[in-house]
């Protein structure tokens, strides 16, 4: 990759910072799959139950890959403890090869112009303000974003095979973020820091004409579902965080020794785990709360209790639903309480 960024002031409260990446990427990929085994059988729809659960196939791909990535940003200070910004800025996320098993031709061989996965384009614009008040006491940020991705990596049906129906990883032609997001700190004594932070987001496929169905709503004539203009899987419209960190020196210790806490409180709103946005995969909302609590070393040791998931919240990571549409749903439940203790030694 190269890179280039330019940095440049306009008058003595403007400054425009500008930078470029150029990225060359080459994969190669290989797929083999067999099928053996089974009673033998005549009866077509048995035939068709085990290919629709895995075929047998076999190819290779090649990809390459040059990005041009770019940002742009102009920052005003409107006083020596406010300023505000404007940036826009051109990203990637990397494509590559499908080794997940392709869809077939009517000649029963992969179709490899499905193979290779293009690199989702991002356009971003972002604005916002900055302020540090009551003498550095108080800091706020506020920013406001809207995200475009042309040719999204999301899952594709393919209808059009006579066996069963097939999902697998491709490019979508677009789907759109925009949301809001404030922070602040606030110091409340020598050593008493509260963070708190709350997002705003809106996910939509904008173009999803081929994706899969929700399970509740597939038959046995089921193909894809357009889900243009449903909102974003994997995506909570709400999510906020509360920080408390405190530190004071141990009575009689000088400022050799000193306690500290920390707790970190994390909730998000609800959301749906799979691309579907079947009813079976929504995650509800959970509040995540962690925490520690010890003393540490100006000679460089540091001793903690610490709790992850203090309040034994149950919750579920991530849902999503095989591939095919044998019905299946797999998941990650919450980890539990746990309690543990840190010791750190720093030379």
């Amino acid at each position: 990759a190269a890179f280039g960024e330019v940095n440049w002031k306009i008058a003595s409260r403007l400054t425009l910072t500008g930078g470029l990446r150029y990225t060359h990427e080459v994969k190669d990929g290989s797929y083999d799959t067999f099928t053996f085994g089974g009673p033998a059988t005549t009866s077509q729809a048995l035939i068709n139950a085990r290919l629709s659960v895995l075929r047998g196939q076999t190819y290779a791909a090649h990809n390459v890959e040059g990005i041009v990535s770019a940002g742009a940003t102009s920052a005003c200070r409107f006083s020596d403890t406010t300023f505000g910004y404007a940036s826009s800025a051109r990203g990637f996320k990397s494509g590559g090869i499908n080794m997940s098993g392709l869809s077939l031709n009517a000649a029963n061989q992969p179709v490899l112009a499905t193979a290779v996965i293009r690199p989702e384009v991002n356009q971003t614009w972002e604005g916002g303000l900055k302020s540090r008040l009551f003498g550095d006491r108080l800091s706020v940020d506020l920013a406001g974003y809207y995200t475009r991705v042309r040719d999204f990596q999301a899952t594709i049906v393919d209808s059009s095979q006579t066996v069963a129906l097939r999902g697998y990883l491709s490019n979508i032609p677009e789907v759109t973020v925009a949301g809001a997001e404030a922070d602040a700190t606030l110091l409340v004594l020598p050593g008493f820091t509260l963070r708190g932070s709350l997002a705003y987001a809106d996910g939509r496929y904008s173009r999803y004409p081929a994706g899969p169905c929700p399970l509740e709503v597939q038959t046995s004539g089921t193909t894809a579902c357009n889900l243009t203009g449903q909102s974003l899987a994997s995506l909570p419209r709400w999510s906020e965080t509360l920080l408390v960190d405190y530190v004071h020196a141990l009575p009689g210790t000088g400022d050799r020794l000193s306690g500290f806490l920390h707790l970190d409180s994390a909730w998000r709103s609800g959301f749906s785990g799979d691309p579907s946005l079947s009813r079976f995969t929504y995650i509800s909302a959970y509040n995540l709360t962690n925490a520690s609590i010890g003393i540490r070393s100006v000679r460089g040791w540091e001793v903690a209790l610490f709790a992850r998931n203090l309040f034994d919240a149950d919750y579920i990571q991530n849902l999503t639903i095989q591939a095919g549409n044998s019905g299946l749903i797999l998941g990650s439940p919450s980890e539990p309480r746990i309690i543990g203790f840190t010791l750190r030694m720093r030379g």
